[in-house]
């Protein structure tokens, strides 16, 4: 599903409203798949975003154990844990038509 998306959080802190506003969606194809995750030794819900051909590296990272956080008419809100440097951290993405 082709969607603006814009991450929630930074390395797990939140961004103020002001500051999502200002950050630069990503326009991509939203992917979220069952498949066993090697970060978590388990399988997981994992979304990606995926911006070009399918083996272009992601522009940001897969979100694991992603759930479906809120919905409404204008967007919808994915919930999980990113890895970064082999650190897990908060985030969200916010999702869009755009």
């Amino acid at each position: 599903m082709h969607l603006l998306v814009t991450p929630m959080r930074l390395r797990g802190v939140p961004l103020t409203s002001k500051e999502r506003r200002r950050y630069p969606a990503i326009r991509g194809n939203v992917m979220v798949n069952a498949t066993m995750c090697h970060e978590l030794g388990r399988a997981a819900n994992v979304a990606r975003l995926e911006v070009g051909m399918p083996l272009d590296p992601d522009p940001i990272p897969p979100l694991l154990d992603a759930t479906l956080a809120g919905m409404a008419v204008t967007g919808f809100v994915l919930s999980g844990i990113e890895y970064i440097d082999d650190c897990a951290y908060a985030q969200s993405w916010w999702c869009r038509e755009g």
